[in-house]
């Protein structure tokens, strides 16, 4: 792995050089296991290989300007921002924060338990439009896409302090108005990463 890395490192100095060569060695190391991940993700495969292309079409566009210690951690970041990015055009307000809270798994088959699941799911949505709109997107982004605090202010580009400011927020308005659910049943299909 050490020597993968070295080569990667060295395929990415010459890369920001315009060298073609040295894309499509990362190109062909790369794209598949990429595009099975996307695949995996969106279910779709001609969205997946889309996707994928793009990803490494940015790389490409951005060579010049490339500053990656770590390739597949970059191409997987990337990836999972197209993604991302798809999903919410595709899903947008209301349809979006329902599709992600449909993909959080039940942890038991009892019906009541289910019937409690959709009771929350639907309190949740219901108290997120409450919520003002970039305080709603920074949860949305924190909890349902799994960014960290960093990633989102780098996102929307405000500070750190300020994404902490609307995640505080957003969950204690949350809290207030979901408490007739055990606020563990909430930590552990909701707020956990």
């Amino acid at each position: 792995m050490a020597d993968q890395q070295i080569l990667d490192s060295e395929l990415i100095a010459r890369l920001r050089q315009d060298d073609d060569q040295a894309f499509r060695v990362l190109y062909e190391r790369y794209w598949y296991h990429f595009f099975l991940i996307a695949k995996r993700k969106l279910r779709d495969e001609a969205l997946a290989a889309d996707l994928t292309q793009e990803v490494f079409l940015k790389l490409w566009q951005k060579r010049n300007t490339l500053l990656i210690s770590n390739l597949c951690a970059y191409l997987t970041t990337s990836l999972k921002n197209s993604i991302i990015d798809h999903v919410r055009n595709q899903l947008q307000g209301e349809q979006y924060a329902s599709h992600y809270l449909q993909a959080v798994p039940l942890h038991s088959t009892c019906t009541s338990d289910a019937v409690q699941y959709e009771q929350l799911t639907d309190s949740l949505h219901q108290a997120l439009q409450h919520l003002p709109d970039k305080t709603r997107e920074v949860f949305v982004m924190s909890r349902f896409e799994q960014l960290s605090i960093r990633e989102i202010a780098e996102r929307l580009g405000v500070s750190e302090k300020a994404i902490e400011y609307h995640l505080t927020r957003s969950l204690t308005f949350l809290r207030t108005h979901l408490h007739d659910y055990a606020t563990a049943v909430i930590v552990a299909t909701i707020f956990s990463r």
